[in-house]
Parts: C-alpha cells; sequence; structure tokens
C-alpha cells in the first residue's frame, strides 16, 4: 500500500540500506547525496560482514594501555594532541564505560544488530545479484604474541554470550586455511561467521541499482542546511532549496554540522582510517580478512589487490591527511603475507562516526517531528546497514519493532 513521500539524504551503505527498507513498506522514496553511491566511507573500509564485531570500543583492557595509548606508543591508536580539548568531554563519557558490565551490556546490544543484519545482507545480496562480492569463508584474528591474546579473555567471553562462531586453532589447521601467511602468529582465531566482501563499493552499487529498479529516485546536492517549516523540512543546498515532508538523514560524520543549527549536539568523535592497496606476489593468495592484533591492520583480498586497512586516528573532520600509520604498519605487513609494491598513489581516507558506547544512533529525532537519524556507526556501518534500514522503516510507519529500539535511541545523546 503506498505510503506517502520520503527523502533519505546520504547515500552510502547506511543509506541505501535506509532507502531500501523505505521502498519495501511502500514509501516512495527520493536518495539524495553530494557525490554518488558509496563514494565516501563506504568505499573504502574493510568489506567484512563481521559477526565478531559484537566487541565495544571501550574494553576494560584499555585502561591498562592508557598511558601507552595516550602517547602514541601503540599502532592501534594516533592522537592529535592540538585536537585534545574538544575530545576531551567524549573521552571521559568513553573511558567511564571501559567496566566489565558496561562492556558486556553494549555487546549485547551490538549482538542484537549485526546478527539479523547479517542475515537481511545475504538476503539482499541474492536480490540484487551481487553473490560474486561475496567470499562466505570466515575471518581469522591473529596474534603475534601470547601476551597479547591473554590481555582480553573477556573479550572471548562476550563472543560465547552473543553466540558468535569462533575457534581457537593451531598452526597446521592455520596453514591448511592460509597456506601462504607467513609463520609469525602465536595464537589463532577462526571467525567463523564472518563474511567479506570483494568489493565493498560495488554492493553499494548493486543495492542502489536495486533501489532504482523498483522505482527509487536519486538527486544529486550537496545540502548544507536543513530548516523545519510547518512539520515539513527545507533542505537547502548547491541546488537550492527542496521542501520535502519526511526526512532520514544518514550523513555519517557529516550528520551533527546539519543537526547543530537545530539545536542538538555534537555526541560523535571522528575516527579517520586509512588503507592502501598491495599487489600480492604472484601465485600467491590469501583467502579470507586477517586481523593482525598486535599490529592493528587488517588485510583483505579484494578484486583490486590486497587492501590493507589501519586503526583510529581521532581528529577533527576535515584535518588535513596523516597516514603515518599506513607507513608504520607497511612493514608489519611484509612480514606477515607476500606482497610487492602499492598500487595507490596515495593512502585512502576515510571517517567514521562514533559514539561512547560503540552503539549507533537510530530513530527519531527528538525536538522534531518528522525526522529521524541513523549516523554513528562507528567500524559497522557496512554491516549494519540493513539492521539500520529496519529501524527505521519501522519507526517511520509506526510498526512494532522486532529489536528493542531503546539502546540505540537518540535521546540517549542528543
Amino acid at each position: 500500500m503506498p505510503q506517502g513521500k520520503i527523502t533519505v539524504l546520504g547515500a552510502g551503505i547506511v543509506g541505501i540500506c535506509c532507502a531500501l527498507e523505505l521502498q519495501q513498506k511502500g514509501y516512495q522514496v527520493t536518495l539524495v547525496d553530494r557525490r554518488g553511491f558509496g563514494q565516501e566511507t563506504s568505499y573504502g573500509n574493510a568489506g567484512i560482514l563481521s559477526l565478531s564485531s559484537v566487541v565495544p570500543l571501550a574494553s576494560p583492557e584499555l585502561l591498562v594501555r592508557l598511558f601507552r595509548l595516550a602517547t602514541n606508543q601503540e599502532s592501534d591508536f594516533l592522537m592529535h594532541y592540538s585536537h585534545l580539548p574538544w575530545l576531551l568531554s567524549w573521552l571521559v563519557k568513553f573511558l567511564l564505560r571501559c567496566n566489565r558490565n558496561t562492556y558486556v551490556n553494549d555487546g549485547l546490544a551490538m549482538s542484537r544488530l549485526t546478527f539479523p543484519s547479517v542475515e537481511k545482507h545475504l538476503a539482499w545480496i541474492k536480490q540484487s545479484n551481487a553473490g560474486h562480492l561475496l567470499n562466505p569463508v570466515g575471518a581469522l584474528k591473529l596474534y603475534r604474541n601470547q601476551h597479547t591474546f591473554d590481555r582480553n579473555p573477556l573479550e572471548r567471553e562476550l563472543f560465547d554470550q552473543c553466540g558468535v562462531k569462533y575457534s581457537v586453532i593451531n598452526k597446521a589447521e592455520c596453514n591448511d586455511l592460509e597456506p601462504d601467511l607467513h609463520d609469525v602468529y602465536e595464537k589463532r582465531l577462526l571467525i567463523e561467521g564472518s563474511q567479506s566482501l570483494r568489493d565493498p563499493q560495488a554492493l553499494s552499487q548493486c543495492y542502489a541499482s536495486l533501489f532504482l529498479s523498483l522505482g527509487g529516485e536519486f538527486k544529486q546536492a550537496d545540502v548544507k542546511q536543513i530548516v523545519s517549516r510547518s512539520n515539513q523540512w527545507d533542505m537547502i543546498g548547491d541546488q537550492g532549496k527542496d521542501t520535502v515532508e519526511k526526512l532520514v538523514v544518514c550523513l555519517g560524520s557529516w550528520t551533527p554540522t546539519l543537526l547543530k543549527p537545530l539545536g542538538y549536539c555534537n555526541p560523535i568523535v571522528i575516527e579517520r582510517g586509512y588503507h592502501t592497496v598491495f599487489k600480492v606476489q604472484p601465485g600467491k593468495r590469501l583467502n579470507r580478512p586477517v586481523f593482525d592484533v598486535d599490529s592493528s591492520f587488517v588485510m583483505i583480498p579484494m578484486n583490486a589487490g590486497l587492501r590493507v586497512t589501519t586503526g583510529s586516528n581521532m581528529v577533527h573532520r576535515d584535518t588535513v591527511e596523516t597516514p603515518t600509520q599506513i607507513a608504520k604498519v607497511t612493514p608489519r605487513v611484509r612480514e606477515a603475507f607476500p606482497i610487492e609494491k602499492i598500487i595507490l598513489d596515495k593512502p585512502w581516507m576515510g571517517r567514521r562516526s562514533s559514539t561512547p558506547d560503540s552503539l549507533p544512533i537510530i530513530g527519531p529525532a527528538p525536538r522534531h517531528k518528522n525526522l529521524w537519524l541513523a549516523f554513528g556507526h562507528s567500524h559497522m556501518g557496512l554491516t549494519l546497514g540493513p539492521v539500520t534500514g529496519e529501524l527505521i522503516a519501522k519507526f517511520v510507519s509506526s510498526e512494532a519493532h522486532s529489536i528493542l529500539p531503546d539502546p540505540y535511541s537518540p535521546r540517549r545523546y542528543l
């Protein structure tokens, strides 16, 4: 049954998934973006549909490493001290969550999103004829030192509570899975349920093609401001003004800028991440994603080559790029796998919007009608796209939720 018109602002994977779900509810959906489908953070992520990423960033084990993290002695985090005053409020909220009970509760809340979202991804991948992009053979989480494995048993306890299927494998079993991986690891986890993509942007484009084929509309516009007017919304940008009745904002790291004039504070920090692509030596192959915990990089086999992603770099959104983490991990990648030259002219950089509890912000804007928000997905935008769309569509259509939405409510921060 037709439900009327609605506009989704932002054509990354989260926005596309929201548009698809609303379309399936009978809405006439217009998707708006300043660029195209999956052109920002959705372009350069690790491409993993990750069941194991139920782990909150605010972990008790971080407190043990706090001094080293704060002084940039760890490879998974880079702090720019000039930005510390701006980050301080967020960091305090984050550190207060680094306790066992909060860690487990936030992880369980994340798992209630990840499992149904991956299931819906698999259905959409089939429907959008994107099966050629899927690499359904799990992922490896590898440790160069026994100490690194031992320092975080709570993570594996959380896996057990959330139903994440994993196994500790030995050297021979790992070699059977990845015969070309170098022997630099002491402990090895096989994450059995995770799946990966050979081109995450191509998945966004496949979903977008499905959306368009079902009657969806796309408009290219750089929206700079939204103004509430009689329960409608004026979108003002480089294409002039466009008035819409209902609006969903899925702009990731750009969302707070749009919300600030409406009186909403900024609940996120920007975790910038980088990737580069290596050519693999002839005759060598990586079959699945590998997370090197000690060196804080992920290497993923993709159509373009071996993509390697880095840890977090907390800065202002538009600060000059500083891809020092790529330079730092490159020798470690060479220790782990037979690679040749870097294919990219320069490292790619993306902006991840993160909340203190690692949970996304999904739901109606607290003080405005006909405005819904979906952002703050941190490292999980790709994985959580479909379930975010489902939650938003049910909010918009006033349907009952199969997933309790309270842990993800905008009201907890806005």
